[in-house]
């Protein structure tokens, strides 16, 4: 069988990544194998530690990359609303509370996703260091979105909204099939934006 290329064998590390990013936000961590993962990205299981050292690195790397492509969508709405602030968070506050993202576990914010299976991950080990790390930059890079207080309090209303999306999606994604799921996005959506 012929080698293949490093071009090759790092567009298969990406495939190998982009799928286990989403079925990780999607399955969690314990419902996904590696085959699974290996199978999703149309490789076969063999080649996985020429990759990956273990299936806890390939999560943490998952979860970075997770959380890389979330930012895609804040630089989006900030260039689209330009310096219209209050515009922004609109935009991304009414988004995050949609039906859609409830739904698009798989799409959706890595913090809803995942916090469950982390908080059950060693609080030394790289799962759990490599999402407080995406959750770090996650809270910077929406503080200048989200917050409506000054510098010295910005980062702790943030936190305060960032917690409350979050906890809406997941608490809508736990009673999903419930009325109790709908009203929780639109209570959170509409304390957040004061309508």
């Amino acid at each position: 069988m012929p080698r293949v290329s490093r071009k090759e064998a790092d567009q298969h590390r990406e495939d190998v990544l982009n799928a286990a990013s989403k079925l990780f936000l999607e399955h969690g961590i314990d419902g996904v194998s590696v085959p699974a993962v290996m199978a999703e990205a149309g490789l076969t299981h063999g080649g996985f530690y020429g990759h990956f050292d273990s299936k806890e690195a390939l999560v943490a790397e998952a979860c970075e990359r997770a959380f890389q492509d979330r930012r895609g969508i804040y630089d989006g709405i900030d260039e689209r609303n330009g310096v219209d602030k209050k515009a922004a968070r609109t935009e991304f506050i009414k988004r995050y509370t949609t039906r859609s993202h409830r739904d698009a576990i798989g799409l959706g914010c890595p913090a809803a996703a995942m916090c469950g299976d982390i908080a059950r991950e060693d609080p030394k080990g790289q799962i759990r260091s490599a999402f407080v790390a995406g959750f770090n930059t996650m809270v910077e890079r929406l503080t200048p979105l989200l917050s409506r207080k000054k510098k010295a309090a910005a980062r702790d209303d943030a936190l305060a909204q960032i917690a409350m999306l979050v906890g809406a999606v997941v608490l809508s994604r736990s009673t999903k099939g419930s009325p109790v799921s709908e009203e929780i996005i639109r209570a959170v959506r509409s304390a957040m934006l004061d309508e």
